[in-house]
C-alpha cells in the first residue's frame, strides 16, 4: 500500500491503462486512500508541532479529513456533470481511483516537505510565518498533484475520444476551482492547524473571518505591517475578493504551465482501445 504512489509517479501511463481497463481498481483505491492518510498524518503532525505534542495529534488527524472530505463533496460533481454533460463512459470507482491519484501525489509530496517543515518548527517560533508555509507547501504540492488528475482524466475515458476536448477541459478546470474553494473553505472549519504558541491547545476554533481574511492577516503579521484599521470598506472588499481568486488563478496556471510543457515535449497518443 505505502509503494503505491512512488510506482505511480514512475508510470502513471500503465496506471491509467489499468484503470481504464477495470484491473483491480477497488484494491488501488483503497491502496491510495490509506498510503494518502498516513502521509498526511505524517505531514500534518511535523507541522502541528510548532505549538505542542497535542495540536501535532489534532492537526495529523485533521489533514487526512481535510483532504478525503474534499475529495468526498466534489467527486460527486465532477462525475455526474461529466456524465451529463460529456456522456462519459467512466464508472464512479474509476473517477474516484484517477482523484485519489492526484490526492496521493500532493500527500506524498507533502510527506518529502515534512523535514523541511521540521527544520523551521525547531529555528523559528513565528506564528505567521508558519501559517504562510503550510499554505504555500499545500499550494505548491497541489498544483502538481491536480496536474496528474487533470492528465488522468483526459486519457483514460477513451471510449469517448471527443468528450475531453474543450468542452472537458472546461469542465475539468472549473471542478479544480470547486475543489480549491471547498478545500479552502474546509481548512477554515478545521483550523487551527498549526496552532498559535501563544494560545492554549484547542480542538477547534475558526476564527470570525474566513480562510482568505486570516491568510491576508498572516502576511500582515509575517511582513511586520500594521493591520489596515484605517481602511475603507471597499477597499479591504477588493482585497479579500482578488485573495479569493489568487488560489485557483495560480492553481489553474500552473496545471495549464505543466500541461503546456508537457505537450511541447512529448504529444502523448490515447489510451490503447481494450480488447473484449
Amino acid at each position: 500500500m505505502l509503494t503505491i504512489v512512488p510506482r505511480f509517479l514512475r508510470d502513471p501511463r500503465s496506471f491509467f491503462e489499468s484503470i481504464q481497463r477495470g484491473e483491480e481498481v477497488k484494491s488501488k483505491v483503497l491502496a491510495l486512500a490509506v498510503s494518502s492518510a498516513l502521509f498526511l498524518f505524517v505531514y500534518g503532525f511535523v507541522l502541528g508541532l510548532a505549538h505542542s505534542f497535542w495540536q501535532a495529534l489534532a492537526a495529523a488527524v485533521k489533514m487526512p479529513i481535510l483532504f478525503m472530505a474534499t475529495m468526498t463533496f466534489c467527486l460527486p460533481a465532477l462525475y455526474f456533470f461529466s456524465l451529463a454533460l460529456l456522456s462519459t463512459r467512466l464508472k464512479m470507482l474509476q473517477v474516484t481511483a484517477v482523484v485519489l491519484s492526484g490526492v496521493g501525489v500532493i500527500s506524498f509530496l507533502l510527506l518529502g516537505l515534512s523535514p523541511v517543515t521540521l527544520f523551521f518548527v525547531l529555528t523559528s517560533q513565528n506564528y505567521a510565518f508558519f501559517q504562510l508555509l503550510a499554505v504555500v507547501f499545500v499550494a505548491i504540492s497541489g498544483v502538481i498533484g491536480l496536474y496528474y488528475l487533470w492528465r488522468g482524466m483526459t486519457l483514460i475515458d477513451q471510449d469517448s475520444p471527443s468528450s475531453w476536448g474543450r468542452a472537458g477541459r472546461v469542465l475539468l478546470a472549473a471542478w479544480i476551482g470547486l475543489y480549491a474553494f471547498v478545500s479552502s473553505q474546509m481548512t477554515w472549519r478545521l483550523s487551527p492547524l498549526v496552532g498559535d504558541p501563544t494560545q492554549p491547545f484547542v480542538l477547534l476554533q475558526p476564527s470570525r473571518d474566513n480562510f482568505y481574511v486570516d491568510v491576508i492577516h498572516a502576511v500582515q503579521r509575517a511582513m511586520g505591517l500594521a493591520e489596515m484599521a484605517g481602511t475603507s470598506v471597499a477597499v479591504n472588499t477588493v482585497l479579500v475578493g482578488a485573495l479569493c481568486l489568487l488560489p485557483i488563478a495560480l492553481l489553474l496556471l500552473g496545471v495549464g504551465v505543466l500541461i503546456g510543457s508537457r505537450r511541447k515535449v512529448k504529444r502523448e497518443p490515447p489510451l490503447a482501445t481494450p480488447t473484449t
